[in-house]
């Protein structure tokens, strides 16, 4: 299987922006402590099962869906200003990946009960914000305009 350009463009920038979201979720949250998951801990269970759909399966999928269509099309990056617009915005159309990252954040702090322990959320260090839409809003809209910014420039 060959890759186009485009193709290129949006993988790379799909890799450097899907592992900030894993590292950042890892540092605020510890979704992925798989140890205290395995002996029974139902707050790092719940916490882990959300981070792997929202956080790993969702944003995967778009991605493989986002760059199978880039496949489908010949995206020229000539060296025009409608060829620098392109590259442009298919590197910004990989952003949607933090999308997941709101969204994951707004159902954390939706029900922080059911995924952190009591002595967590006494901590200093925890900053408990129960707005779910203050979370989920951004979150759709990190969704939306940057694949809307991917289908402007498969048309531009």
């Amino acid at each position: 299987m060959t890759l186009n350009d485009a193709q290129q463009i949006f993988g790379f920038f799909f890799a450097i922006y899907f592992f900030m979201i894993v590292e950042r979720s890892h540092q605020t949250y510890k979704p992925w402590d798989t140890y205290q998951a395995i002996h029974g801990k139902i707050h790092n269970i719940n916490r882990l099962v959300l981070a792997w759909i929202v956080l790993m399966i969702l944003p995967v999928t778009q991605f493989a869906i986002l760059f199978t269509l880039l496949g489908l099309f010949e995206v020229p990056f000539d060296a025009t200003i409608t060829g620098v617009f392109r590259i442009i915005l298919i590197s910004i159309s990989s952003f949607f990946t933090f999308g997941y990252f709101r969204i994951y954040e707004s159902f954390l702090h939706r029900s922080p009960e059911m995924f952190f322990p009591e002595e967590e959320l006494k901590e200093p260090a925890f900053e408990l914000r129960p707005d779910f839409w203050a979370h989920f809003i951004p979150g759709a809209l990190y969704l939306i305009i940057p694949t809307l910014l991917l289908f402007t420039a498969l048309y531009i």
